[in-house]
């Protein structure tokens, strides 16, 4: 019973887990690119490269002014 209880709670926080980062790398997405992630987009390479490079792009820019 101990073996069970062990196994849902490790499913249980695997679970949202998973949900926490499907939120945040949407989220990341969204604020890069200005869309919806589709699911298709959450796992392309080419939407990741977009991302990361206007990421950087932005960090570039920085603060105007001293």
């Amino acid at each position: 019973m101990g073996r069970l209880l062990g196994l849902l709670i490790v499913v249980v926080i695997t679970t949202v887990a998973a949900w926490i980062t499907a939120f945040v790398m949407r989220r990341r997405i969204r604020k890069a690119i200005g869309s919806e992630p589709t699911e298709t987009e959450l796992t392309s390479i080419a939407t990741w490269m977009r991302v990361t490079e206007e990421e950087e792009r932005k960090q570039q820019q920085g603060p105007i002014g001293p």
